[in-house]
């Protein structure tokens, strides 16, 4: 049975349907996969939310940090008995969308995820790279960000860092001025992130982004704003929250050295 992972910082996502939330320790979100996992007869590939090493192992992962160290890969391909591929998830978000979704024709294009914290990663030609576009920083903005930086563009868009400083969840946000706020400094890192690489289109997925349609006018009016230079099209994901797990079971079509981490 071929199936495909997308682990996240809050949900865990598998191609057979499974949806479970993610556990904070490495253990038990593990002891919960062998229970919750199909057992595999081909070589299975992840999207995880952190960045990660060739081989698998976690390098970063914010808002999974007692992940951060462990062989994830070797210990999946341990638990599943095939060969684990794993990537960030903008990674293979990018992957599902150039390959089968919105971004489709383009050769130079990049992927912004918003959900509970902020990726991204783009494509040049051959190559796909993960990027750390959620911690470019925004001049005038005083807030801590998780990774030790001060005034990164996550604090401002990321669904986890609003979250503690509203003391509530975004989707029960319905203050029009706070969105179009969001928009303007979303804006500003989707232009920087589209100069900075020469891209031709960058796709936005994750549930911050996908789950306010109302989010997309006001994007679009402040990108009209900012991006007078070259013109890109910013779309979202068309393939919906599904985009990390349809380019995670894309990954093994790519070479091992096209994707860099």
């Amino acid at each position: 049975m071929s199936i495909s992972l997308d682990i996240g910082g809050t949900w865990t996502r598998v191609s057979s349907g499974v949806r479970l939330r993610t556990e904070p320790s490495y253990d038990n979100q593990l002891a919960r996969l062998a229970e919750a996992v199909p057992r595999a007869t081909a070589p299975v590939g992840v999207s995880f939310g952190g960045r990660v090493t060739a081989a698998g192992t976690v390098r970063v992962a914010l808002n999974l940090r007692d992940y951060e160290g462990r062989p994830l890969g070797a210990d999946l391909s341990a638990l599943l008995g095939v060969a684990v591929r794993v990537a960030h998830d903008a990674t293979c978000g990018l992957v599902g969308e150039a390959l089968a979704g919105a971004l489709q024709g383009f050769e130079r294009c990049g992927y912004l995820t918003l959900s509970t914290g902020v990726g991204a990663a783009l494509r040049l030609g051959g190559v796909w790279l993960t990027t750390e576009v959620g911690h470019q920083l925004v001049a005038g903005n005083p807030l801590p960000c998780d990774c030790g930086q001060t005034g990164c563009l996550q604090t401002l868009t990321g669904g986890g860092a609003l979250r503690r400083r509203l003391g509530r969840p975004l989707e029960s946000v319905d203050d029009q001025a706070f969105w179009a706020a969001y928009a303007e400094s979303l804006a500003l890192g989707v232009a920087n992130f589209a100069l900075a690489a020469g891209l031709e289109a960058v796709a936005v997925g994750g549930a911050v982004a996908l789950g306010r349609p109302a989010l997309w006018p006001l994007l679009q009016a402040a990108l009209a704003r900012v991006l007078t230079y070259q013109r890109v099209v910013v779309l979202p994901a068309r393939l919906g929250e599904h985009a990390p797990l349809a380019g995670a079971a894309r990954l093994w079509t790519l070479p091992a050295d096209a994707v860099l981490h």
